[in-house]
């Protein structure tokens, strides 16, 4: 008998993650969108501390109290119920989709963006509709295409800004053109800002500063290595749009952990913030190794300039899955960029949040399968 649901009956294991379950053992891994080192000191020491004092209880659905306003204080809004302390942003996106689609509600997303925001938009019964990012032109908004995607059926917009795979920030132009078409569209805006913090010169601009019916969603996965502490949140200009959230959220977790929650009052913190710095700084660092290695012996590749996040988005002028394979046999992960949309075809995706010996030694392997091809 089949006791499978209708809706999960699509939903298959991400091209990421099958990847990385097929990779040999002890490859190296410039794939996964983890921050491969350890999580600050100052963050674990505070955990164990409290862990020390022997209670670790719920907190109220929607998040300490404390670090709720942290947030706020983060985005320099006020605190009103505004904000709801999620298990991760992949909860927050999941709960928030939860309660804004109805079947056969239209999300737009831009080609290519993160490929899970497809499976979850389908797992609550709302179809994906894509908008182009020009590869030719450093994946500009292609603005034809987004009016085009627009439908009576539209709900959404989700935005990953800055992009996973990409990289980049929308420019302000183009926020201002997104803007401005939803609010004559009545859209509400969905946007990830996971990689805000990583930036390589200038932090971007969050959507919260903006007007308009916006829901922003973000971790400390990324900026303070916390992925396994599972701390996220759904935070909003408009209290009226982050109540639902809240709501749902109680029965998807009841809550975030007790622990991950007063571990990410002291990542917000002045000492945490400073700990962050130099986690974005190593990554500064790693990045400008990992550029002037490929410039200097993969002279044909070509290399999207990023702004934030820990990833460069490389052309090597060869079929991506074909490569993506090739360097997989040789213990190297990394990602096709057509697993996050079709404009992605032929560049690879490659993480660069690793130690820098490891990241140079993942390199060479590319540089020498490609020797190997021009041969």
């Amino acid at each position: 008998m089949d006791y499978f649901a209708e809706r999960i009956k699509s939903i298959r294991k991400s091209d990421i993650r099958k990847i990385f379950d097929s990779a040999p053992s002890g490859s190296i891994n410039l794939g996964l969108g983890e921050i491969q080192f350890p999580t600050p000191k100052i963050i674990t020491g505070y955990a164990k501390e409290v862990i020390d004092k022997g209670n670790i209880p719920y907190t109220p659905n929607a998040g300490l109290i404390e670090l709720r306003k942290k947030v706020a204080d983060y985005y320099h809004t006020e605190f009103c119920d505004n904000v709801c302390i999620t298990v991760g942003a992949e909860e927050a996106l999941f709960t928030t989709l939860f309660c804004y689609l109805n079947p056969d509600d239209e999300v737009m997303l831009a080609n290519p963006t993160f490929l899970a925001y497809k499976t979850i938009i389908e797992m609550v019964g709302g179809k994906p509709v894509y908008f182009d990012l020009d590869p030719d032109n450093n994946f500009k908004l292609i603005r034809n295409s987004f009016i085009k995607s627009i439908t009576s059926r539209t709900k959404m917009i989700i935005l990953n800004n800055p992009s996973n795979p990409l990289g980049i920030c929308f420019d302000a132009d183009e926020t201002d053109f997104i803007i401005k078409i939803c609010k004559e569209k009545n859209i509400l805006i969905l946007v990830d800002e996971v990689y805000r913090e990583l930036f390589l010169e200038k932090r971007p601009k969050s959507f919260m500063e903006f007007d308009g019916d916006i829901i922003v969603v973000s971790s400390l996965s990324k900026s303070h290595c916390m992925t396994g502490w599972r701390l996220g949140w759904a935070v909003s200009p408009k209290k009226e749009l982050i109540e639902p959230i809240i709501n749902i959220h109680q029965f998807v977790c009841t809550c975030a952990p007790f622990i991950s929650q007063k571990a990410a009052i002291k990542a917000l913190s002045e000492e945490g913030v400073a700990e962050k710095e130099k986690i974005r700084k190593k990554l500064v660092s790693n990045r400008k190794s990992a550029v002037e290695f490929i410039e200097k012996n993969i002279p044909d590749a070509k290399i999207l300039s990023n702004s934030s996040s820990p990833y460069l988005f490389i052309n090597f002028c060869i079929d991506d899955i074909l490569l993506t394979n090739d360097l997989l046999k040789e213990g190297l992960i990394v990602i096709p960029g057509s697993a996050f949309g079709s404009n992605g075809k032929n560049w690879i995706r490659i993480s660069y949040a690793v130690e820098k010996n490891i990241l140079i030694k993942g390199l060479e392997v590319i540089r020498n399968r490609l020797y190997r091809e021009k041969l």
